[in-house]
């Protein structure tokens, strides 16, 4: 009996203790369960969102969602697309500075400078760090709330090159251009000559205006630097011409330099010479790159002179433009031609120039076997519609119409959109092709049918030649939707100008930008057949009417009149000093308010696919902008700033 309760006793105390193992791992894997569990839901929750602890500079994002990180983004580049661009530099009246606006408004067109790709960007941040598998997710989640991982903003765009003229036109009167040693001619029979001395230069460092520009933005910061002025040493010296100087007269020996053309399309010879007198104003001593690699001096021709020369005196004689067949519908609703088409000639201005200086440098080497006619360098353009196409277009009706109003319009803008008109009337579009509204009406220059509108650059306000082309992409974007085409390249306007207001509900988010060479308005013709652009200015509406004609194939397309999700104030008044205007005379240019707007384009095709896209766009706010007249020595100054961020938020942005 009493080994029975001893038994018992010890088997008593086995079940419990294996119980409260079971017990206890049970609880541990519970609780395991829910920690997996929780991380789990947790990881999910950020998958649309942010991770959580990222950061943009010293700015929390984390958590955001697409929408809120998008009006995060989009006020953030507003805000610093009206701080401007303050580039400080030196001259003699002391410490100065020139701010610049990333938006250039001429007239109806605005020209970005600079901007922020929103939509690449909020990719970039929903989706760091999110290329794992489901564990790796779980564990980034923690490592990104732990380490608050520091970000910077991706894919900001700077129109370098346009940035840098508007920044060197504004501060050339402060530099000091070096000198080359040269030789001046006085007169050729007898020869009189005199070498002149070269001169150091002093210049601003304009090489890293991009890179600065994307540093501090990348970062929330506003553009403040210093631009440094740097010591340009000359090259060629009176002693180094010395050297060459008894090849001078053979230079002159063998008279004019002939420069030939024939005229393919009509078999008629042409003859330019530069002349004795030309070569005496034109003669440089430059540094010239021998087989062996070895620098040489040389008598040459300014480049400059020689361009100048090619476009004053060739170049109007040879370009031809190429011209596409034109059609127009007749009462059959067939094609008829009205254009023949013909093959364009460019001279190629730069090719053409470096063939004659190295003509002419011949002459410092030899006396016998140079080279005394110069064949012009051009380059044939095919037409991209020819006229035999006619017979084959299978156009039979509208497929749809694009209107925009243009009232109240100067008369340079006018101008400038009938002669887009008139360049895009009866354009045959090929199956397959993409249509680009810049390709098909530039040149935009004077020569090319187009007139100016004054805008403010900098500090001056200069001429800009091509106001008006907005209101063609915009006519050519509503007239691509109601034909139901695809639409391949399309950027609204940077700010909202009524011109562009849906003609509807009057809101904005309809439109399309054309600015040469970027951004531009395309479409695709992804029909089988070809389609015919006819466009009509109605000077009684005023308005302008575009139609695109081809044969239906059945599709049926429609876009939604856009929303405004917001509107956004454009600020307080900027005020630029100058001493480029009389002291106390302002010119100013207006204030536009900012917006978010949206609308759904619709394709239904006749195998019953269907296809939406969401354009979305976004307007920044510009405050208004005036340049006022000072004195010489009162520093060009923004009289206003704004700070990046709102009061209330945690984070500043400097």
């Amino acid at each position: 009996m009493k080994n029975f309760l001893e038994n018992s006793k010890n088997f008593g105390k086995d079940f419990l203790s294996k119980q409260s193992f079971w017990i206890f791992f049970l609880l541990i894997f519970v609780l395991f369960s829910v920690i997996f569990v929780g991380l789990t839901a947790y990881a999910y929750s950020f998958q649309d969102r942010v991770y959580p602890g990222v950061q943009i500079a010293d700015v929390p994002i984390g958590g955001m969602d697409r929408l809120e990180l998008k009006t995060f983004l989009e006020n953030m580049s507003d805000k610093l697309s009206n701080q401007g661009f303050n580039f400080r530099y030196k001259n003699s009246e002391g410490d100065q500075n020139l701010l610049v606006y990333p938006i250039v408004v001429s007239g109806d067109t605005s020209i970005e400078l600079a901007y922020i790709d929103i939509e690449k960007n909020l990719d970039y941040f929903l989706n760091y760090k999110k290329d794992g598998g489901f564990f790796k997710n779980i564990a980034l989640v923690l490592w990104t709330r732990i380490n608050r991982p520091v970000l910077q903003l991706q894919d900001i765009f700077v129109d370098e090159d346009r940035l840098t003229k508007i920044v060197k036109e504004n501060l050339s009167p402060y530099e000091t251009k070096p000198q080359e040693a040269n030789v001046e001619i006085f007169s050729i029979s007898p020869l009189d000559y005199e070498l002149t001395s070269s001169t150091d230069g002093v210049l601003y460092a304009y090489d890293n205006l991009g890179e600065q520009i994307k540093k501090d933005w990348s970062n929330l910061q506003t553009v403040d630097f210093l631009l440094d002025r740097k010591l340009v040493i000359s090259k060629i010296k009176k002693t180094d011409i010395e050297k060459i100087i008894n090849r001078l007269p053979s230079v002159f020996d063998d008279g004019n330099l002939e420069i030939f053309y024939n005229d393919s399309r009509t078999n008629i010879e042409r003859r330019w010479y530069i002349s004795i007198d030309d070569i005496k104003k034109y003669i440089q001593v430059q540094e010239y790159i021998t087989e062996g690699e070895e620098n040489t001096l040389v008598f040459g021709l300014q480049q400059e002179k020689i361009l100048e020369f090619l476009k004053d005196r060739v170049e109007s004689l040879v370009n031809v433009e190429a011209r596409n067949a034109k059609f127009s519908v007749v009462e059959e609703s067939r094609a008829s031609e009205f254009q023949g088409s013909r093959p364009g000639i460019k001279l190629l201005l730069d090719k053409t120039a470096e063939k004659i200086n190295n003509a002419f440098i011949e002459r410092t080497w030899h006396d016998d076997g140079i080279t005394k006619t110069v064949v012009l360098e051009i380059e044939t353009i095919e037409p991209s519609v020819k006229t035999g196409e006619v017979n084959t277009l299978g156009i039979s009706e509208v497929l749809g119409i694009g209107v925009s109003d243009y009232s109240r319009s100067p008369y340079n803008r006018i101008q400038n959109m009938k002669n887009a008109v008139n360049k895009l009337n009866g354009l045959l579009i090929a199956p397959g092709e993409v249509f680009s509204t810049i390709e098909h009406t530039k040149p935009y220059t004077l020569e090319g049918g187009y007139l100016p509108e004054l805008v403010i650059k900098g500090d001056e306000v200069k001429p800009e030649i091509g106001g008006g082309l907005c209101q063609i992409g915009t006519t050519l974007f509503r007239m691509a939707m109601n034909s139901g085409m695809e639409i391949v390249d399309r950027r609204n306007h940077s700010l909202v100008v009524f011109h562009y207001n849906d003609p509807v509900n009057g809101n904005p988010g309809t439109d399309a930008t054309v600015y040469d060479p970027a951004p531009d308005f395309k479409f695709k013709n992804d029909t089988d057949n070809y389609i015919l652009l006819q466009t009509e200015m109605n000077t009684a509406s005023e308005e302008l009417i575009f139609t695109l004609w081809g044969t239906n194939d059945g599709r049926h397309a429609y876009f939604t009149h856009p929303t405004v999700l917001r509107w956004i104030p454009h600020g307080e008044e900027k005020i630029i000093k100058t001493t480029k205007l009389e002291p106390g005379v302002e010119q100013c240019q207006s204030a536009y308010l900012g917006a978010d707007a949206e609308f759904t384009y619709h394709r239904k095709f006749s195998d019953g696919a269907t296809e939406e896209t969401l354009f979305e766009s976004h307007y920044r706010p510009l405050p208004r902008i005036c340049l006022l007249g000072v004195e010489e020595n009162i520093a060009t100054t923004s009289t206003s700033s704004t700070p990046l961020l709102d009061d209330n938020n945690t984070s500043t942005v400097q």
